[in-house]
C-alpha cells in the first residue's frame, strides 16, 4: 500500500513537534515512514522518546510509542523468535509475542484477522505467496531497509521476495533447496564427482532384492525433477517466470533434461511410487542408501550423532552435456502486515531478526541457515554440509509465484510415472503437460 508523500511528511512533522502517539496508529500507521528531514529534527525526536526507544532508532526509524508486536511463525521457530523478542524488547522497550501460525496458513489467516485488528504485525510466508499477499493488500513494502536487504542477502532470495510489480516486500530469512547427501562410510568423493561416476558406483552397490541402492530421490515430485529441466534450458514461464503465455517446459532443453533423468532408471530400478521421502530416508538412515538427493531441511537429521555415520554433501554435479542442474529454491521471509498499528516497530523487528547476529542464533537454535551473504566466512558456519548448500545456492531458481503456477504443478504430476514407469518418450509426456497447462490457464480466466 502506498501513501502520498505530503501525507507522510505531515505525520512526521506532527510526530516530531507534538509527540502525538496517534500519528502512529489507524490509517496513518500503514504509511511508509520517512526519516527525519534534518539533524535537528532527529535530535528532537531522540530527546522526546524514552531512552530505550531512542537507542533503537535505526537511521531515523524508531518504534511507535507504546508499540507491542505479535509475530506468527511455525513452532520450530518458537525458541529463536522468543529469544530475539526478548533481546528486541530490552533494546527498544517493544514487547514481542510469538504465536504459532505456519507460513502455509498465514496468508489466509491475515486476510481474516488483519482487518479485525487481531492479526500479526510480522509473519512468515513462502516466496510463492508474495504476489497474492501484495495484490490482497495485506503486506507493506520493505522500503526503509530495502537497500540493506539488497546488499546483504543473496540475489536469489531478494528476487524471490520482490513482487511482479517490482516492489520489494519481504525480509528474507532462508533459501531452501536440495543437493546430494552421501554416507561417507560407503561413498568416496570421486564416486559423486559426476553422474557417470554415480551410475558406476550404483551399479556396484545396488542389491535390489535387499532394498539396497546407490542413489535415490523423490521421483514423483516436480520440485526435485525440475532441476534437470531448468539446468538444460527449460523453464516454466518466460520473462523470469512472469509470462504465462510463454511456457518452456517442452523446448529442446527441457526434453533433453528429462531424457537424462529417464536414463537414471538404469541404476534406480524401482517405480516412481516406491521412491517416497519416508522410504529413502529410512534406507539412508540404515546405511542401505548411499547417496540421497534431499533438502536443506534435513541438515538437523543427518548428523553423525543421529545416524552413527558421517554425512557428506555436494551440489548436484553437471549433467553429461556439462550443464549444471538448477534446483528449485523456496525462500521463507518475514513480512510486515499492512494492518499493523505499529508498522515502524514491525519493520525494525523484521530487520532485527534478519541480521548477521540473528543468523548465527537462528542456526544455533533451529539449524536453519540464513540467506545472508558472507556466512561462509563466519566461524559459526564452518561446516562442510552448509558450505555445500551455499555453493548450491549459486545454481538455483526460485519457484514461480504468479497465479498460473498452480497449472504447472497439476499438469506435471503425470509426467514422471509416464516416462519412468511406462517408458513414454519425454517429448510426448512434456507436450501433453504443456497442453494441459494451457487448458487449465484458459479455464481459470
Amino acid at each position: 500500500m502506498k501513501v502520498k508523500k505530503p501525507f507522510v511528511l505531515i505525520c512526521v512533522l506532527l510526530l516530531l513537534t507534538l509527540s502525538l502517539a496517534a500519528c502512529g496508529k489507524g490509517n496513518e500507521s500503514k504509511s511508509s515512514a520517512a526519516p527525519p528531514d534534518s539533524a535537528s529534527a532527529s535530535s528532537a525526536a531522540s530527546e522526546s522518546a524514552p531512552a530505550s526507544q531512542a537507542a533503537a532508532e535505526d537511521d531515523g526509524l524508531k518504534p511507535e510509542e507504546g508499540a507491542k508486536l505479535v509475530v506468527w511463525a511455525a513452532i520450530e521457530q518458537k525458541d529463536f523468535l522468543e529469544a530475539m523478542g526478548k533481546e528486541f524488547e530490552a533494546k527498544t522497550g517493544v514487547s514481542v509475542e510469538f504465536q504459532q501460525v505456519g507460513s502455509a496458513d498465514a496468508l489466509n489467516k491475515i486476510k481474516k484477522d488483519g482487518p479485525a485488528g487481531v492479526g500479526a504485525d510480522v509473519f512468515m510466508l513462502a516466496h510463492d505467496q508474495v504476489n497474492q499477499a501484495a495484490q490482497a493488500g495485506v503486506v507493506l513494502p520493505n522500503d526503509f531497509f530495502a537497500d540493506d536487504t539488497k546488499e546483504n542477502f543473496v540475489e536469489t532470495a531478494v528476487h524471490a521476495v520482490t513482487g511482479t510489480d517490482g516492489v520489494l516486500y519481504g525480509y528474507p530469512r532462508n533459501v531452501e533447496t536440495y543437493l546430494l547427501y552421501y554416507n561417507k562410510d560407503l561413498v568416496k568423493p570421486e564416486d559423486i564427482a559426476s553422474w557417470d561416476a554415480i551410475k558406476a558406483f550404483a551399479k556396484s552397490f545396488n542389491v535390489p532384492a535387499d532394498k539396497k541402492f546407490g542413489v535415490m530421490w523423490k521421483l514423483d515430485d516436480t520440485y526435485f525433477n525440475y532441476a534437470f529441466i531448468a539446468g538444460n534450458g527449460g523453464y516454466v514461464f518466460g520473462n523470469n517466470n512472469t509470462d504465462p503465455d510463454d511456457i518452456g517446459l517442452n523446448n529442446e532443453g527441457a526434453i533433453e533434461g528429462m531424457r537424462f533423468m529417464q536414463s537414471m532408471k538404469e541404476v534406480m530400478p524401482f517405480k516412481v511410487a516406491d521412491a517416497s521421502s519416508d522410504v529413502k530416508t529410512d534406507l539412508f538412515q540404515k546405511g542401505k542408501l548411499a547417496i540421497n538427493l534431499d533438502g536443506i531441511w534435513m541438515l538437523g537429521s543427518f548428523t553423525k550423532e543421529k545416524l552413527g555415520f558421517e554425512v557428506g554433501a555436494v551440489p548436484l554435479p553437471p549433467m553429461p552435456n556439462g550443464k549444471a542442474p538448477k534446483p528449485f529454491a523456496g525462500v521463507q521471509a518475514y513480512f510486515v502486515s499492512s494492518f499493523s498499528q505499529y508498522p515502524n516497530a514491525a519493520r525494525l523487528f523484521a530487520h532485527y531478526v534478519s541480521s548477521q547476529e540473528a543468523a548465527i542464533k537462528m542456526y544455533e537454535l533451529t539449524g536453519v541457515v540464513s540467506a545472508r551473504k558472507g556466512l561462509e566466512d563466519d566461524p559459526a558456519f564452518q561446516n562442510d554440509l552448509i558450505k555445500a548448500f551455499m555453493k548450491q545456492f549459486e545454481y538455483v531458481e526460485p519457484m514461480p509465484s504468479i497465479p498460473e503456477t498452480g497449472s504447472f504443478w497439476t499438469a506435471m504430476g503425470p509426467v514422471y510415472p509416464a516416462i519412468w514407469d511406462n517408458g513414454v518418450d519425454p517429448k510426448e509426456a512434456l507436450d501433453k503437460a504443456v497442453n494441459d497447462m494451457k487448458t487449465l490457464i484458459s479455464q481459470a480466466k
